[in-house]
């Protein structure tokens, strides 16, 4: 008897049926709290990012609101269905973020909206959404890897501007 485990299942049914990773084809429902329900068609190699992507065009929620959970777990955008062992007929739950949750109390929000119309005077409405969310992402994953010593300094750079040739040198570190 062989037993499993999350999506070494999924590779040993596809080895036994002979299908290839790629050509599996799924269908997942992905339900709202607040009632509302879609069905799609995705393939276990897709990722959670270009879920969303569907479910935006079905539902209109914009990706930036979206939260995906399986099974009470978060999934988070660069991993595939596969890595979580989503397989036919799962079901997701959609969180929509609150629009006025998403804004910071410094007004960040206005800088995102504005670069958003830049991008999208540059690139198609779907283009602008994936740079936006992109750099979005950056500028959060690099506010996460900050460590006080860097906070220290931007902020010693910000006011005391005479010593920031002396910091950029790393004559104060």
């Amino acid at each position: 008897m062989v037993f499993f485990r999350g999506s070494s299942f999924f590779a040993a049914r596809r080895l036994l049926d002979g299908v290839s990773w790629l050509d599996v084809e799924m269908q997942l429902t992905v339900k709202a709290l607040k009632g509302r329900e879609t069905i799609i068609q995705v393939s276990e190699s897709d990722t959670v990012l270009s879920v969303k992507r569907l479910v935006e065009e079905k539902l209109q929620v914009p990706v930036s609101q979206q939260r995906l959970l399986y099974r009470g777990k978060a999934l988070a955008d660069e991993h595939s269905l596969s890595y979580y062992s989503i397989g036919p007929g799962s079901r997701l739950n959609l969180m929509v973020k609150d629009h006025m949750a998403q804004e910071s109390p410094n007004g960040g929000n206005a800088v995102w909206k504005s670069l958003g119309v830049l991008l999208r005077n540059h690139f198609s409405p779907a283009d602008a959404e994936r740079v936006l969310e992109c750099v979005q992402k950056d500028y959060e994953r690099s506010l996460s890897l900050l460590s006080l010593d860097d906070i220290e300094r931007l902020a010693t750079r910000i006011l005391h501007p005479q010593f920031s040739e002396a910091i950029d040198l790393g004559f104060l570190d």
